[in-house]
This record gives C-alpha cells, structure tokens and sequence, in this order.
C-alpha cells in the first residue's frame, strides 16, 4: 500500500461508514461485543443509523483490568494481545449463546462473539518505543479469527480511536460476508498491514461448544466427548489410560509421564483435553489447534493412543467418559483434587470418591519437584504414586515453555 499525501480522515469516510453498517444490519447475525482500550466508537457507530437492535445482543465497556481479569477469569500477562482478544471473543460469544438460549428463532451458527483490544496514544508525553496496537477478535460457531495491526506513530489518538473502529467494523462485515473494499484500505500508510490468524474445526466440535451453561456446566448429564486421531490411521483401543491436561504445550515431560505409565500398566495412553473451564471461557480454536499440534508432534510413540476432547473440566465428569480407567495426574493435581477445602462440603468429597469406586476408577500420581504430596490412608486404594526415583522430573513446565517464546 503507497504511502498517500494526506490521511484519509473520519469525516471523509462517513459514507462507507454508513453503507456497511447498514450491510451488517442486512445480514442475520447477532452479536455482543468487548472492546477495551480504544475502538469504543465502534458500538455508537452500530447503533447510529437505526436498525441495531436487529444485531447487537450487548455492548460492554470491560476498560478497568479488574473488570477485564473478570470477564476471561484470569489476569493475563498483556491486555492487548492476540490471547487476551481470543479471550474475550470466546466470552462475548458464550455470552450471546445464554441471552439467546431459550429463543428458538436464533441459531447457535448465527452468533458472534467480537472482541477489541487496543494500545493507543495515549495523548501525552509516552515511554520511548511504546508500540500502539490494535486487536480485533471474531469467535463464531466454528471459527476463532484474530486480526492484528501494528501502527505507525504520528497520529492524534483520535484518528487512532477511529482506525480502530473501523477494523472492528471492517471485521465484523467480513465476517458477515462482506468482500469488497474495506474501511482501513484508505486509512492505513505504507507498511501498515493488518495481520489475520484463523482456525475453524468441524461440526462436531463447534456443537460441543455451543451448548448453553445450563447443560454444559450440570455434573449430572454425561459430557460431549469428541475422539481425534493422535497419528493418521491411528488404531482406536478402547481408553483405559487417560493424560489429562491443557497441554499448552505438550512437552517432553508429559511425554516421558506417558511412556512411564505405559511400562507400569502396559497399555496404551490417550490424551484428554477439556475445551471448557470452571472459571474462564472455554479455549478458543486457534488455541486449541495449537494444542493439538503440540500433541501430534509425538504421533510416531508407539504408546501413545489418540486424542479426547470433552467439556468435562472436573474429574467427577471425566469418569462418566472413561469408566474404569486409571488418570495420570501430577502432584499438584492430586493435592487439589483429594483435599476437602475444594469442595463445598466433605460430604461432596466423600461422594466424589464413591462414585471414584463405583466406577472402578485409579489415579497414577507423579510426584514433582518441589510439590508436597500426603496421599491419606482413606484413599490410598485410588492411587499409585509414581516416586521421583522412577520419573525424571526436570523442572519443564508448559507456563515456562510460553514464557522462554515470549507467548501467553
């Protein structure tokens, strides 16, 4: 893109504004959005022309860290960052899944959840090299996209303000199905380049997350489980030997935990991942993706099975899938899982453990470096603890392998 004479300003592009505010009005999507940190012109631009409430669900404003840490459930290393947005689109979009629920007209595959964070000028004298940024996110039905833009200095906030508008616009009727000439297309200089990342999954997967908090967070009904293949032509054993985990990543660790408890129990270990959390929104697709690359780089391990993906986040739900199974589980996990004040009640805990037995369910437990463990008498039939003489644990952790790549 030639770098022009003069920028293109807000009030010049009043026009296109309009016109493909009006498309996306046109078109049978509903949305919600989360914008922080600029681009907040964006909602007031949908609801300018009349004919918004045909599409906009919600609009919230999450600009305080505390109000943002609450609406991912967790306080992310960076506000603007392709991580975070992805969070805050996975939860503008379960958002519009529960205040469309019980309307039967509104489809699942037509809600979108449209997410902006934004690092601008701040209008003042700034930190030499502060990068102004804008991020936009998009979580549909089956599709996780997130555009990224780096902007060049030298403009006021407020054409920054409008710049990041117009992306979240531009997004928004992309995803509409938009395909003509977009807003930034005359806004940006040389150098300039909005940046799209994407990942989309099959049906079956989508519809695991489309499922409502009123069915997908009850203990009582049996989870969606989806079986992926860990290597092409994969053979499907039946799971007795779940790894359950984010794996994000997988590394060499959980790889040697694996091939372990393969020797000990002589049969074949399956990955399950849970694409929900208790407490945050589920894992966007471009997360999961990466995930599931991280795991496939190990397919040539003979004692590797395939892959689970479930909305099970908490083990009373994993054993309605895996009956009669044994669960790898670190030491951290298991202090968590076996101690009564996670719970609401003992009692809770003492029918978790029931149902542990009645399902003839096992538990091996790796000891790690640093990590106490006290497995209690009552329980010690559930569980096998692998020692530290046996199991080399070497300190490698998922957090720490984002960390050294400078991701979150």
């Amino acid at each position: 893109m030639e770098k022009k004479e003069k920028r293109f300003s807000g009030h010049e592009n009043e026009e296109n504004l309009h016109d493909r505010v009006m498309y996306i009005h046109s078109q049978p999507w509903r949305i919600v959005l989360a914008i922080t940190g600029g681009g907040t012109e964006a909602i007031g631009q949908l609801l300018r022309y009349g004919g918004g409430s045909a599409t906009v669900l919600e609009a919230i404003v999450p600009y305080s860290p505390e109000a943002l840490d609450t609406l991912i459930g967790r306080k992310p290393e960076k506000y603007a960052s392709p991580t975070t947005v992805r969070s805050m689109a996975m939860a503008a979009y379960r958002r519009a899944l529960s205040l469309k629920e019980n309307d039967d007209r509104i489809h699942s595959q037509n809600l979108i959840g449209v997410a902006a964070s934004c690092k601008l000028s701040t209008g003042t004298a700034e930190r030499e090299g502060r990068e102004h940024e804008i991020y936009v996110g998009i979580q549909s039905f089956d599709r996780t996209v997130v555009r990224m833009l780096r902007l060049t200095t030298g403009r006021s906030r407020e054409e920054e303000e409008h710049i990041s508008a117009c992306m979240i616009i531009d997004s928004i009727a992309k995803e509409c199905g938009w395909n003509r000439e977009m807003l930034t297309d005359r806004l940006l200089d040389r150098g300039e380049i909005i940046e799209d990342m994407e990942a989309t999954v099959p049906r079956e997967i989508a519809e695991m997350l489309a499922r409502p908090d009123s069915i997908m967070k009850n203990t009582d009904l049996m989870p969606d489980v989806v079986e992926l293949e860990l290597r092409e032509g994969g053979v499907a054993d039946r799971p007795e030997v779940i790894f359950s985990g984010s794996f994000n990543p997988c590394h060499q660790n959980h790889i040697i935990m694996a091939r372990q408890a393969y020797q000990k129990l002589g049969k074949k270990v399956h990955f399950e991942i849970s694409i929900t959390n208790v407490d945050k929104p589920p894992i966007d697709l471009i997360s999961l993706q990466e995930r599931l690359d991280s795991l496939r780089e190990y397919g040539d391990r003979d004692f590797l099975g395939n892959i689970y993906l479930t909305v099970a986040p908490l083990f009373i739900q994993k054993v309605k899938l895996f009956e009669n199974a044994t669960f790898i589980i670190g030491a951290d996990t298991a202090n968590r899982l076996f101690k009564t004040r996670y719970y609401r009640n003992e009692e809770d805990m003492r029918n978790m453990l029931a149902e542990f037995r009645e399902k003839n369910i096992h538990f091996l437990v790796f000891r790690r470096k640093e990590v106490g463990l006290n497995i209690e008498q009552e329980i010690s039939d559930l569980c096998e603890v692998v020692p530290l003489e046996e199991y080399e644990d070497n300190g490698t952790s998922s957090s720490a392998i984002r960390k050294e790549l400078n991701i979150e």
